[in-house]
């Protein structure tokens, strides 16, 4: 698999699954001086360590015998489709054991106090296209499409749609076994009693029973086509909720997706200020 440095010149069609190594130009670093003892305790302070505007990933990690932070501005707007991006990477965790890269006729990448700066001008360092064949990656990946809050509420769907699984799974299950009980009961009083088979209670209380199943499956199949909402980068979803026989859904969003549940659903939808929200019937 090949393995690109992306610079601000960068204009390759890319076509295929690639490794991104981004230079310096797209990242803010610094070298952690007060103690620390593991990357844990660095990531504590990564952001304290910036005062930038707008929203940014902040995150460390240790090269040698020194921590390092960085800050990368959130989503950034990359020149290559996100499906044939393998991993990215940063310039410093993966060209740090080299002083000087000449990067283009114009720029080039020079280590200063351990840390990777770019330069509008040539040096007397390896030409980077050189380095990329015999380069070996580091373990230090870089997830620059999701921060930890979204990863968070990611975590925090997929328990609930697993938590709403289990239990819907355990109510059909449960119900099943209500039909056999009362299907056996049902018997018993017939042959006891001598009644006919077509008690009026009985059979009532059969369908009450099989309609409240379909009714949870409903609710299973539901959930299951909002979870598949086809969100866009930057797109989270703020609420779900179902109360007297609706959803209700909230995401933070510039797009509409009043097509994509006019499908299944009866909506009414309203979209402010970046916030999309919509109740589904």
């Amino acid at each position: 698999m090949r393995t690109i440095l992306y610079t601000k010149d960068f204009n390759e069609n890319i076509e295929e699954s690639v490794n991104i190594i981004l230079s310096p130009q797209f990242y803010w670093i610094k070298k952690i001086d007060i103690p620390i003892k593991k990357v844990g305790d660095a990531k504590k302070i990564a952001v304290s360590m910036f005062k930038l505007d707008g929203d940014y990933i902040y995150g460390s990690f240790k090269l040698g015998n020194n921590f390092f932070a960085y800050a990368i501005k959130k989503n950034l707007d990359l020149n290559i489709e996100k499906r044939y991006i393998n991993s990215i990477r940063l310039a410093q965790t993966e060209f740090y054991n080299f002083d000087k890269i000449n990067i283009s006729n114009n720029h080039s990448i020079q280590k200063i106090d351990d840390l990777l700066f770019c330069f509008p001008k040539k040096s007397d360092g390896e030409d980077i296209d050189t380095i990329l064949e015999n380069l070996k990656l580091s373990n230090l990946k870089i997830n620059l499409f999701y921060s930890s809050e979204d990863r968070g509420l990611m975590i925090i769907i997929t328990t609930i749609f697993l938590l709403v699984n289990i239990s819907l799974g355990l109510l059909i299950f449960n119900g099943y076994l209500g039909l056999k009980e009362l299907d056996s009961k049902k018997s018993s009083l017939i042959e006891k009693n001598r009644v006919p088979a077509t008690t009026f209670q009985l059979d009532s209380i059969l369908m009450d029973l099989k309609q409240e199943n379909e009714k949870q499956i409903k609710i299973r199949k539901d959930l299951q086509y909002i979870l598949k909402t086809p969100l866009r980068r930057g797109d989270k979803f703020l609420q779900l909720l179902y109360r007297d026989g609706k959803f209700f859904v909230t995401i933070k969003t510039e797009n509409s997706f009043d097509k994509y549940f006019s499908k299944k659903f009866r909506i009414k939808s309203t979209k402010k200020g970046g916030i999309y929200k919509v109740s589904l019937l």
